[in-house]
């Protein structure tokens, strides 16, 4: 088994991957045209940058950067996000919502646009579920 840290490097490395899947999916990018924002996403200890514009990733950066900005993030244990990430993922560990109820997922920031573009960003966020694991 991977230690923590090994762990958390290999789920930012896979998530790492996304803006090309997520861009790639047209049906994806229509239904998020009206999602620009920038959000954090932790995976762990480690805050990914994630720069969407009218739905379409336009950037992702896991370099650490003082004082930037974010919308909204979304926060979770590498434990959580390792589970999330699997194809069929097991009962309460499925959703965003079940992560949160479990403890293991926190939502912060001004969460309106997360909430109008609630399935767009869950099908973002969901992506590497569809990724082979590297």
């Amino acid at each position: 088994m991977l230690d923590d840290d090994a762990n958390e490097a290999a789920l930012v490395a896979r998530f790492a991957r996304i803006p090309d899947a997520v861009n790639a999916d047209a049906s994806l990018r229509r239904r998020g045209a009206f999602l620009t924002a920038e959000l954090l996403v932790g995976i762990g200890s480690v805050p990914v940058h994630l720069s969407i514009l009218a739905g379409q990733i336009v950037g992702l950066d896991t370099a650490p950067g003082l004082m930037r900005s974010w919308r909204f993030a979304i926060r979770g244990s590498a434990r959580a996000w390792s589970a999330f990430w699997r194809p069929i993922p097991p009962p309460g560990w499925h959703d965003l919502f079940a992560l949160s109820k479990r403890g293991e997922l926190t939502m912060e920031g001004d969460l309106q646009p997360f909430v109008a573009n609630l399935q767009v960003i869950k099908d973002i966020l969901a992506a590497p579920r569809f990724m082979a694991e590297a």
